[in-house]
């Protein structure tokens, strides 16, 4: 414990690491709002327009449709993500045996790249030939539908991507917390007459509250800044019905050419982001508090 009170001791360990964040960090979000405020195709000579960039932002149609779109993505991968990693994880505290081998298949997607990920679901939506998904369509009767062309299904195939990938890390979270409450509180309520699902809902959600406020948080932040399985199945089509943001910058900043357009996209993002954890994280506390 002297060492904690020890001012030069704890620079020694805090000062690389703080210098480090700054250089990752801090200094490409600098140039990124200095970017932003230019009109630069990232070669030529820059020139500065101040903040015209982000006023042109809320008249750009496209843009528009990705915020939305992105809104609608984070919903759907944030949902999918949590509310199945904690069903397998309450599953599991049920299981007798095979549990560790669960576990393992459901973490194994997390650490594949998305990119193989995203082709593995491409030829599930696959209607040339027949995807797994049509299959089991056809198996009722239905006929085999685009899913990656059609206006209606495109947003949330790509965001199934991203949602399935996950759900293993937010089950181990989930069931780490689960087990770790303690058995008395658990079998004083069983001795109480309460059910499973009773204690389900009063005892084991409330305990575990703080575990499930920060696993949406880090849930939402990922969402919002998906790019890699929509970039790699649809590039933002068809006409941008599956364009979000991050699609949207890079398109502007790298196929475009307008870098500084791009830089402002990202700096929405990032904004949007930390605004988003600053709100929630604010009603996890004063939730806490009360």
């Amino acid at each position: 414990m002297r060492i904690l009170n020890n001012k030069k001791a704890l620079a020694v360990f805090i000062v690389p690491a703080l210098l480090l964040y700054t250089l990752i960090l801090f200094v490409p979000m600098a140039q990124s709002l200095y970017y932003s405020l230019l009109d630069w195709n990232g070669i030529g000579k820059p020139t500065f327009i101040g903040l015209q960039n982000f006023i042109k932002l809320f008249h750009d149609r496209v843009f528009l449709i990705a915020a939305r779109n992105n809104l609608l993505y984070i919903l759907q991968v944030v949902s999918m993500q949590l509310l199945c990693g904690f069903f397998v994880a309450v599953l599991l505290l049920y299981l007798k045996h095979g549990r560790g081998f669960i576990q393992t298949v459901y973490y194994i997607p997390s650490v594949i790249t998305v990119i193989a990920i995203a082709q593995l679901f491409r030829s599930f939506y696959s209607i040339e030939p027949v995807g797994l998904f049509n299959k089991i369509r056809m198996l009722f009767g239905a006929e085999p539908i685009a899913f990656l062309s059609n206006f209606d299904t495109v947003l949330p195939a790509v965001a199934a991507v991203e949602g399935w990938q996950y759900i293993g890390i937010y089950m181990l979270i989930f069931y780490a917390a689960l087990s770790s409450i303690p058995r008395d509180i658990e079998e004083a309520a069983r001795i109480d007459g309460a059910t499973e699902l009773q204690l389900l809902l009063r005892i084991r959600i409330p305990q575990i509250k703080n575990v499930i406020g920060l696993s949406f948080i880090l849930s939402f932040v990922g969402a919002l800044r998906g790019f890699a399985a929509p970039m790699s199945l649809t590039r933002g089509g068809p006409n941008n019905q599956s364009e979000i943001l991050a699609t949207y910058m890079f398109k502007k900043a790298f196929t475009s050419q307008m870098l500084g357009y791009g830089s402002a996209i990202a700096l929405i993002i990032a904004a949007l982001s930390c605004v988003c954890v600053i709100l929630i994280s604010r009603y996890a506390d004063e939730e806490e508090r009360s």
